[in-house]
Formats: C-alpha cells, structure tokens, sequence
C-alpha cells in the first residue's frame, strides 16, 4: 500500500511539472544585431552582457514586451521580445548548406575516383570473364547513378545556398532599418512628451495673467471710482 501512495505521488508530481517544461521555446537573436541582456523586463534594469546575432536562447517567460531567457550557459535574464526570432537563422542555415557543399563535393570526388578505378579494371579485363566483367558493369552503372544524383543534390543546395544569401542580406537591411526607425519613434515620443508638459505650463502661466490683469483692471476701476467720489464730496461742501 506504502508502495502504490509513493508512488502514486511521483507521478503527480510529475504530470504537474510536466506543463511547465513543455512551454518554454526556443529562439534565436535576429540577424546583425547586438542584443542587450538585463537583469529584468525593461530597459531601466542593469544590462549583464550583450548576445550576438544568431545566439540560442530558451523562451521561459514573456513580461512588459521582454522575454525572459535562459542562455546555454545556464544564465537568466531578459531581452527585448522585438529582437527574438523562432525560425532557424540564415546565417546558420548558410552554414549548414556550406557543410552540406563540402561533403557532396567530397563524395563526388570519391565517386569519382571510385569511378576511374572501376573503368579501368573493366579495361583490363579479359574478353572471356563475362561474369567478371557484368559485375563490374553493374559497378560502374551504379557509380554513375549515384554521381548523377550527387551532382543533382549538390546543384540545389547551391542553389538554395544562393537564395538565403540574397534573402540575408535583405533581412538585415530590414532589421537595421527597423531599429533606427524604433530609436527614431521613441526619440519622438520624449520630444511629444517634453511639447505638452511645455504647453501645461504655457496654459497655466498665461491663466495667472489673465487674472492679475483682470485684479489691476478692478482695482484701477476702484481707485478712480474713489477718486471721484471725494472730489464730489469736495465740491459739494464747498457749495455749502
């Protein structure tokens, strides 16, 4: 029984961890950029160090527009959401198809000489090793299959290799655009924000105005209405 309630915890314990694990993602840095990595979700928290483009990193949280991060190195922080792509970087498909050049040329070089070796065996051969001389037919049939198909193969990785290419080089005119209009964007934002404040102050300096002139306009008023009165009472006392 003791055994079974064990169990039977183990395995709760499990499936409730089990979510948490199976929502994190990965993501990559995007092309041509250095992204900051702080210490929390904005950019008035401490920047620990600088990610380059193409750097993996593991999505555990989202906050405020930042991604909370884990790096391969085990660090944990936060980085601008904006500047997180999911899809495999061309920078490091570009990489992969090179690599992908590389061994294709080298198995056609091999096919190659695999190839030369076989035509020459079949030329030596004698006219009467007919079982002989079939095999090595066979043999060499199949080595230039395999060369054609290799060739083919090799042909459309370069030509992809090509296009993603082009494609990066557009991409990062794209994000490097995409950022000077952001930095543009907020700078534009503060000078908006510093407009209005200059304006509430403007409405509140031209309101105390309008009340001193109105004051001095009503005080005026009441000097000369005072001023005249006295000179009636004067008058009148004289006539009297």
């Amino acid at each position: 029984m003791k055994k079974f309630l064990f169990t039977l915890i183990v395995f709760i314990i499990i499936i409730s961890l089990f979510p948490l694990a199976s929502s994190a993602r990965t993501g990559y840095v995007s092309d041509m950029l250095f992204l900051t990595f702080r210490q929390g979700p904005g950019n008035s928290y401490a920047v620990e160090k600088t990610l380059i483009s193409n750097t993996q990193v593991l999505i555990l949280e989202e906050k405020n527009g930042f991604y909370k991060v884990e790096l391969e190195s085990k660090e944990v922080g936060w980085v601008d959401k904006d500047f997180i792509i999911f899809t495999l970087p061309k920078t490091l498909m570009i990489n992969k198809l090179e690599k992908e050049n590389k061994n294709l040329s080298n198995k056609i070089t091999e096919l190659q000489s695999s190839f030369g070796e076989l035509r020459d065996k079949l030329s030596s051969m004698e006219q009467n090793d007919s079982q002989t001389k079939e095999k090595l037919e066979m043999s060499l049939k199949t080595a230039l299959e395999e060369k054609n198909k290799t060739t083919n193969m090799l042909s459309n990785t370069r030509e992809k290799y090509d296009t993603l290419t082009r494609q990066s080089k557009n991409i990062q005119k794209i994000v490097i655009e995409n950022k000077v209009l952001k930095e543009q964007t907020q700078t534009l934002s503060g000078e908006l924000e510093i407009i209005k404040e200059k304006r509430k102050n403007l409405f509140k300096t031209g309101m105390i105005k309008w009340f001193l002139t109105g004051s001095g306009v009503l005080l005026l008023g009441w000097i000369i209405g005072q001023s005249v009165s006295s000179r009636k009472q004067h008058s009148s006392s004289l006539l009297g």
